[in-house]
């Protein structure tokens, strides 16, 4: 991978914002961008793992890596000075393994290679040192006890992995899987984050090496249920660590996921930046964190099963400039020396990739019932530079359909009268940056229901 990367240095790093590129079709992946400035797609193809590569503009070199079983998904995804790393989750969540760039090929370093039946792995984190060696942080959990153990690997040059056990005793217990991240700070060391829930608890501990011991220090903690998906950590400025996960909380007043972002400097805060969604990534921007959530809805908003089987996406981007698209987003990475970060989406027809300094534009709308049966749709699109706004009809079960196009108004505005033939119907308002091709959108929380039966 490093010999393409030379040729397209300084063009990828100094480049403004990208308009949306096509990277494969298929549904799922992970983004890294490599110290040059390339930006490196990962996703598995059947039973392949893949990595593609930007050569250019809207040009994009995939290499098969190595084959997977049925099953296998990429669970981290880092690019650094020793090239592209990847950390693949095997089927049933037993099995684990780091690939990494060796010479002309691929090194294939197995962590965990087939677990019991009781036991299974957490979603596991990575980070890559400052010689871009592979650092990975896991879980091993079982499924009948609820005790969990935190496990914290370092992989050498030569792929030669030497482990460390960061808790012992079964301690914390947990309903569902520990997920974990490793993260360096300032001065070198490995800081190891992990989240859990038992018993209506949940709690997100950042672990600090001692001496010979590790001591827990916790970054959250209240009343809750238990983590899902995968949790991310990240340096800031300093001695300070970002933390970002997922709860699932039924009851809650956040909606039942809330995601939450935790800061660890001189003091320690959090704070709830989705009421109902899935962490899928956080990066360090020069602005500070950018943490990338998928919110969704479905025909039952009051099922806590997930992920919901009919569920419409919308991805978020938090932090200054954030804003939200039209899909489901698969992650997002900082550009090293630069504003600039990047953004995968999922869409219908794909994996799609943007990079941009900030997302400026925000997209509202609001759908009144009116008496005649018809529904008033009306919004703006603050930061437009002209052009159209697409109204999808988002229905859960069923391909979206096309309420109508409309060009913006003076200040953005639009307005749109649509007779909707299923109920209930999710609306989406979609504006497509023509500098950028990044699709803005607002999708709405709460469905329009069928109108009363007429006497």
């Amino acid at each position: 991978m490093r010999r393409f990367l030379v040729v397209t240095a300084v063009v990828l790093a100094v480049a403004g914002s990208a308009s949306a590129e096509l990277v494969a079709r298929v549904p799922d992946g992970m983004i890294a961008v490599a110290p040059s400035g390339t930006p490196l797609v990962g996703f598995v193809r059947g039973q392949q793992f893949v990595i593609a590569e930007r050569t250019g503009r809207e040009r994009w070199r995939q290499q098969p890596v190595t084959q997977v079983s049925k099953g296998s998904r990429i669970a981290a995804f880092k690019a650094g000075p020793a090239g592209p790393v990847a950390v693949v989750i095997g089927p049933n969540d037993r099995s684990l393994f780091v690939l990494k760039r060796n010479g002309k090929g691929w090194r294939k370093t197995p962590l965990v290679t087939r677990l019991g039946g009781d036991l299974s792995l957490g979603w596991p984190g990575l980070t890559l040192d400052r010689a871009g060696l592979p650092v990975v942080a896991y879980t091993r959990w079982h499924s009948r006890s609820l005790f969990s153990q935190l496990i914290l690997t370092r992989i050498d040059a030569r792929g030669k992995p030497r482990t460390q056990r960061v808790t012992a005793r079964g301690w914390p217990k947990s309903y569902t899987p520990p997920p974990a991240a490793p993260v360096i700070v300032r001065d070198g060391t490995v800081h190891v984050v992990e989240s859990y829930g038992v018993s209506g608890a949940v709690g997100t501990i950042e672990w600090i090496p001692r001496s010979h011991t590790w001591i827990g220090l916790y970054l959250s903690a209240g009343r809750g249920g238990y983590p899902i998906g995968p949790l991310f950590a990240v340096p800031g400025r300093g001695s300070v660590v970002y933390a970002a996960w997922t709860e699932e909380f039924p009851g809650s007043l956040f909606g039942g996921f809330p995601v939450t972002l935790a800061t660890h400097g001189r003091e320690i805060t959090e704070n709830i930046v989705s009421e109902r969604g899935v962490t899928t990534g956080l990066a360090m921007t020069p602005h500070g964190p950018v943490l990338a959530a998928n919110e969704w809805v479905a025909a039952d908003n009051f099922s806590f099963a997930f992920p919901a089987a009919d569920a419409v996406w919308a991805g978020t981007v938090t932090g200054r400039g954030g804003s939200e698209m039209d899909g489901r987003l698969a992650g997002v990475a900082a550009v090293p020396r630069s504003s600039m970060e990047d953004l995968l989406l999922s869409r219908p027809d794909g994996l799609f990739w943007f990079r941009s300094s900030s997302l400026p534009v925000h997209v509202s709308l609001t759908a009144e019932e009116q008496a005649n049966g018809t529904i008033a749709l009306s919004g703006r699109v603050d930061g437009a530079r002209g052009g159209h706004v697409t109204i999808y009809r988002e229905h859960a079960k069923a391909r979206r359909e096309t309420a109508g196009t409309v060009k913006l108004g003076a200040g953005g505005t639009f307005t749109l009268v649509d007779s909707a033939r299923a109920h209930p119907v999710y609306y989406r308002a979609v504006y497509i940056d023509p500098a950028t091709g990044i699709p803005y959108a607002k999708l709405l929380r709460d469905p329009v229901p069928a109108p009363p039966p007429t006497e």
